[in-house]
């Protein structure tokens, strides 16, 4: 009996420890809810009179960070319906067409890059950080 209890015992731990994260799973970006629960700060990121440079967006940038997967983006489509188009920095990487939503508040800033070609997304890095001095 003390070998069963030994054994039950090291298997929750063994879950406790590398089975179960404390961290809210992220939504994916192609959840219909998310232009739902997120519909504020989806309207601050589409506020033309808002520069990417200014607070509300930056804070709205940081909430979708937090709370969106943006690895399931597979279409220009949900892009827009999430960030507008007025913000949208385009270019080429290696290649592929790349558009870059990049929100500045101070030193920080909440980047949201996405490859690909055409309108089809091949790959994204989201990416929340502060400037070195």
């Amino acid at each position: 009996m003390k070998l069963f209890y030994s054994l039950l015992t090291g298997i929750v731990l063994a879950v406790i420890a590398g089975g179960c994260s404390m961290e809210p799973k992220k939504m994916p970006c192609t959840d219909i809810d998310v232009l739902t629960k997120f519909e504020r700060e989806i309207y601050v990121l589409k506020t033309r009179a808002l520069p990417p440079e200014s607070e509300p967006k930056f804070r709205a940038a940081r909430i979708l960070y937090q709370n969106v997967d943006f690895t399931f983006a597979r279409d220009t489509d949900i892009l827009a319906k999430i960030f507008g188009a007025q913000d949208a920095h385009r270019g080429k990487v290696l290649g592929n067409d790349t558009i870059v939503f990049q929100y500045v508040w101070n030193n920080e800033y909440v980047r949201f890059a996405f490859m690909g070609v055409g309108n089809v997304i091949t790959g994204c890095e989201v990416k929340m950080d502060t400037y070195k001095k």
